[in-house]
């Protein structure tokens, strides 16, 4: 089976090279085409444009950053549109709006392309070593069309319901990390302030009730001072704003969700968007005047 790419960035990257290493004739495209040399340079094709990949493939995938790029790729002038087949699928990997893959997948259903949402978690070392959690939104027969190769990307692949279901999945998702995290900041520089060693109040945390994925993974690069990208305060800002927004229209009130978007908000004006999202902590350790920085053992 010919399988397409388009979305050559961090994540889609090594979740591309694994469906290139499972078999697949895999045809890539990004708007950066030296994104893809790496691919190519292992067998993957080049395609110019979205519609030159569509036409040559089956299967598309896409991993894309905004709800606006996955609409470009699709609705653009040589996009997905202009090149789909009867019998097509389109898999959007990216962390979307619901609405918008909502009105994607009916629109191309009427084409006779079927389309799931299928974002992803578990970040850029998830994506390295193929062990991603799948959220995906569709019919289940199509998922079964494609489960192998989700299966070359992820280790959990779960259904979670109709097109759509995959980006509330992910969203809810998103905003509950956020939300652990910043407490997670919070409690950690009080900790540094209050006197206790800060890998030692790690060690505590990691075994007991008030453990998370923060805790668990993103505190050793805090301690080392290392807040290079990896999933970027920009993207995180998107993820929460398309939270907020789902939560507004079903009439769900997110406090605690509004208050993460304002410190997001907060880091971004601090001219930290492009850097990665767990440089929140710098906002509380400029504040109180102290850092939570240790060597390593």
């Amino acid at each position: 089976m010919r399988v397409g790419f388009i979305g050559i960035g961090a994540m889609g990257r090594p979740m591309s090279r694994h469906v290139l290493e499972a078999g697949y004739e895999l045809v890539v495209n990004d708007i950066r085409k030296e994104a893809a040399q790496e691919l190519v340079s292992r067998g993957a094709r080049w395609e110019n444009t979205p519609k030159g990949v569509a036409q040559s493939c089956e299967v598309v995938l896409t991993s894309l950053p905004t709800p606006k790029d996955v609409e470009d790729v699709v609705y653009g002038e040589r996009g997905l549109t202009a090149g789909w087949k009867k019998g097509d699928i389109l898999v959007d990997m990216s962390t979307n709006s619901p609405a918008v893959i909502r009105k994607i997948a009916g629109e191309a259903q009427a084409r006779g392309v079927e389309v799931l949402d299928a974002p992803v978690s578990g970040m850029v070392k998830g994506a390295e070593s193929g062990r991603l959690s799948i959220m995906v939104g569709g019919k289940a027969e199509v998922l079964e069309k494609v489960r192998k190769i989700l299966e070359a990307m992820g280790n959990v692949i779960v259904h979670v319901g109709d097109v759509g279901c995959g980006n509330i999945a992910k969203l809810i998702n998103n905003m509950i990390a956020f939300g652990c995290s910043q407490i997670t900041y919070e409690g950690m520089v009080l900790g540094a302030k209050a006197g206790i060693d800060v890998r030692t109040l790690r060690e505590v945390l990691k075994n007991s009730s008030g453990t998370n994925d923060c805790v668990q993974n993103v505190l050793p690069s805090v301690f080392a001072g290392n807040f290079e990208p990896g999933f970027r305060i920009n993207l995180a800002l998107k993820d929460i704003g398309l939270a907020l927004g789902m939560a507004k229209e079903n009439a769900v009130p997110t406090p605690i969700g509004a208050a993460v978007e304002q410190r997001l908000l907060e880091a971004k004006a601090s001219g930290l968007g492009e850097k990665s999202s767990h440089a929140l902590i710098l906002l509380l350790e400029k504040a109180v005047g102290i850092e939570v920085r240790t060597p390593q053992p």
